[in-house]
């Protein structure tokens, strides 16, 4: 019995590594051969739901912006990712460390397991940049980006996994802009009770009202939260389970929502960040074309001519390429694009 199960399980892994490899070919018809095994072998057991129209939603544009580290920041994240090899993997507390280090250099400080990987110099260091937005590429991207939604009356909605970089965001903005937590800004976290999270998003969606921004816990995004006062929604690091993203998305865009909400996620290129993205991306596009009738190129390889998003446009041309890698496109469910659903790739090259 047991040599029959062995064979069962080298044969399992022979079909699975020629699917996966198919799948994963460059060649055309390769991929399409691999995906209609799939296809034939799982038609009889799983049934797919389509969610609800969304053809009475202004519309929705999400944009994964692959991000150039500053100098600081490209060393912490090199000397973190230079340190896989040692664990074979990344532990969850490197993972932390490459997480925050993308945002800002100063947040490696926040946490306990920083002086394993840095010296006391180095940290100290780090503590001279916290107000400085210029060493953190994101941090950047978000403190240009405020100024012109306030001008536009639009609020912003921010996720992120950590405590610390809504920590961060707070103090930057009660120095830069005097705003103050509970008024301009508000605070979503999962450790907050119902009745108090009701109250601070009714706060969020008063017409009129002062508030302006929402920092919010991942953890946070449970079912019944609706803030479709937002237009922008900013994602401040990466996920492995893109489900979970995309509920933090369906947050803003939902029924009751009457202008079209700008999706931004941000990760630091070159890092784990881009391969959680990548590696994610390749599933939902393998998944998605088992239940498809013809063959739809991987996204990651579409291109685009322009941003259609005048905001983003306008901060991409006063960066002049310091600020962006890349920039990907995805637009779904939208009345501008007729429920059509597609992804590009915009180039960014300086020009000298």
């Amino acid at each position: 019995q047991k040599n029959r199960f062995s064979q069962e399980n080298r044969a399992r892994k022979m079909f699975t590594d020629k699917i996966s490899k198919l799948i994963d070919s460059n060649i055309p018809d390769e991929r399409l051969e691999g995906l209609n095994i799939l296809k034939n072998l799982t038609g009889g057991f799983i049934d797919v739901y389509e969610a609800g129209s969304t053809d009475n939603l202004p519309g929705l544009q999400c944009y994964t912006l692959m991000m150039k580290s500053t100098s600081l920041q490209q060393g912490i994240l090199d000397k973190l990712q230079n340190q896989r090899p040692v664990y074979k993997g990344f532990p969850l507390e490197l993972e932390l460390l490459i997480t925050l280090g993308a945002i800002h250099p100063w947040l490696i400080r926040t946490t306990a397991c920083s002086n394993q990987y840095f010296s006391a110099e180095e940290l100290e260091d780090l503590e001279r940049t916290k107000f400085d937005v210029k060493f953190g590429s994101k941090v950047r991207f978000v403190m240009s980006l405020i100024p012109k939604c306030v001008f536009r009356r639009e609020k912003v909605l921010i996720f992120c996994h950590n405590i610390a970089p809504i920590n961060l965001f707070l103090e930057l903005f009660a120095t830069i802009f005097h705003w103050r937590k509970g008024k301009e800004v508000l605070v979503l976290q999962g450790d907050i009770e119902l009745f108090e999270r009701g109250r601070v998003m009714d706060k969020f969606e008063e017409a009129g009202g002062p508030s302006k921004v929402m920092l919010a816990s991942i953890t946070a995004c449970a079912e019944g939260i609706s803030l479709t006062a937002a237009a922008r929604v900013i994602l401040l690091d990466s996920e492995w389970n893109p489900s979970k993203s995309k509920q933090a998305i369906a947050r803003a865009f939902r029924p009751g929502q009457d202008k079209v909400v700008y999706v931004y996620q941000l990760l630091a290129a070159g890092t784990l960040e881009e391969e959680k993205y990548s590696r994610t991306t390749w599933k939902e596009w393998v998944s998605s074309m088992i239940f498809s009738e013809e063959l739809v190129e991987d996204p990651s390889r579409w291109q685009a001519q322009k941003i259609e998003d005048e905001l983003l446009r306008e901060i991409v041309e006063e960066d002049r390429a310091t600020l962006f890698h890349r920039i990907m496109k995805i637009e779904k469910a939208s009345s501008v694009i007729r429920g059509k659903e597609s992804c590009n790739i915009i180039l960014l090259t300086a020009v000298k």
